[in-house]
């Protein structure tokens, strides 16, 4: 950067300091898991150097699991490595005043190796490249996430502290839309919607979602690196203000048997160059234009290659079992909710397809760049979809349409083994991403479960 332009950053963070009173800066990049990692600088700090050169971090950001035990045999890093450095470089387009902590601003950050250049395996890396595959091809992707999640009675240390059982959500039984039981949460709810909107991420709608406790909030669109940024700003928030009225909100995909899944559903449509919306059909508007249904295509396609970033743990995959409301084989249908891929076109920039099968405990920037790589393999490829499903694709005969895998190990052989995924996602973040999922899965049978206590003990 220019001597001349780092003056002028300097003094308009300088004015944005003093405007906004601000102390602390929280920046951070997101994992693998889709967790928020970083630190609190000062601000004088954050101005006179954070801004301009990053900040170091451990890169065993990059070397542990969402528990933060270390895995082994990883080839990026390990005890081997001396766990060394990466840069932590804030993108100054995401600095944002938070409104619930008075004079804290937070930045989002990419990530850099100590020589410079970024690092393959950041999701949001990942992304940005996908982004800049399809603006190679002519087009600006866009994106928007609605979220389903659990709010408990209790902080996380309290339910902690009784192992998360016998949990209490914020309201009991199913109530769908129901606006009276929603004006009962919305001294909650009401207070995330209010406090994101000042934040910069508004939520167009909220509802009580099937779930006892269970809440869905619906993102206003955006292009697609800053869908997955509010996207994950939203689930940090959401905890965050959760906590402060003595609440735990959970992401997680399934919290119990008998209760709905939470899922993580993204709306998806590509802008052309002058700005016009390519799925658009205003010829025949019940149907997604030539260029739409090339990226249907190739959505469907890759569906179960994929599925792993769609559907990261172990639980993961008690959401998709059986008619839960996420898709589960390679299929799509015409606003149709019992598949994995849902269609709404229409004549406007409104057109748009929805992919149903990630949960809300995916990593929403590894959602975003999968998506795209195989939409826009699908356009590159001109790849026709197959016939939609018309009714209830839980019902549809074996063999009529693939189903997707159906466990955590399954995901993961499928990415591996994806000729399609190692060419537009890199053999190296292909090979380091299964190999944290099939030590998700080493954890998860080493673990003796309260299910085989209860039926063996």
């Amino acid at each position: 950067m220019a001597s001349n332009e780092a003056a002028t950053d300097q003094k308009w963070l300088r004015d944005f300091v003093a405007k906004n009173r601000i102390h602390t800066f929280k920046i951070g990049t997101v994992d693998l898991d889709g967790l928020w990692r970083g630190k609190r600088i000062s601000s004088d700090y954050f101005v006179d150097s954070v801004a301009g050169n990053g900040t170091f971090i451990c890169n065993i950001l990059f070397g542990w699991d969402m528990q933060d035990e270390p895995i082994p045999d990883l080839a990026y890093t390990g005890w081997r490595t001396g766990y060394p450095d990466i840069n932590l470089r804030p993108d100054l387009s995401t600095l944002k005043v938070v409104p619930w902590e008075p004079g804290t601003a937070s930045v989002i950050c990419d990530i850099h190796e100590r020589d410079g250049s970024p690092m393959e395996l950041a999701p949001r890396t990942l992304l940005t490249t996908m982004v800049s595959r399809a603006e190679s091809l002519g087009y600006q992707p866009i994106a928007a996430y609605e979220f389903e999640f659990y709010l408990f009675r209790g902080t996380p240390r309290e339910l902690a502290t009784r192992h998360w059982r016998d949990l209490e959500p914020l309201s009991e039984g199913h109530h769908t839309y129901s606006v009276y039981r929603d004006t009962g949460n919305e001294f909650l709810i009401g207070e995330v919607r209010r406090q994101l909107a000042e934040y910069g991420i508004v939520i167009e709608a909220s509802n009580s979602e099937h779930g006892p406790g269970q809440f869905e909030v619906n993102l206003h669109y955006s292009d697609a690196v800053q869908a997955a940024d509010h996207a994950l700003l939203l689930k940090h928030a959401v905890k965050e203000l959760a906590v402060r009225h003595g609440y735990t909100a959970s992401f997680m995909a399934k919290v119990r048997p008998g209760w709905a899944g939470s899922s993580g559903h993204v709306h998806q449509s590509l802008c052309s160059e002058d700005g016009s919306p390519a799925f658009a059909n205003t010829a025949d508007p019940g149907n997604l234009s030539d260029v739409g249904g090339n990226y249907l295509a190739g959505l469907v396609e890759h569906a179960a290659e994929l599925t792993a970033l769609f559907l990261p743990s172990i639980n993961s995959y008690k959401r998709t079992e059986g008619g839960e409301w996420a898709g589960s084989s390679s299929t799509w249908g015409l606003d149709n909710r019992t598949v994995a891929m849902r269609a709404i076109p229409g004549a406007g920039a409104a057109a748009r397809i929805e992919n149903r099968i990630a949960g809300a405990d995916a990593n929403p920037y590894l959602v975003l760049a999968a998506n795209l790589a195989a939409g826009l393999d699908g356009i590159e490829q001109k790849l026709t979809p197959p016939a939609p499903v018309v009714g209830n694709a839980y019902e549809l005969a074996d063999g009529k349409a693939p189903r997707l895998p159906e466990s955590l190990a399954d995901a993961a052989g499928r990415l591996e083994n994806s000729v399609f995924a190692r060419k537009f996602l890199g053999d190296r973040f292909v090979e380091h991403f299964v190999a944290t999922r099939r030590w998700e899965l080493k954890q998860f049978a080493a673990a003796v479960t309260e299910w085989e206590i209860a039926r063996y003990l």
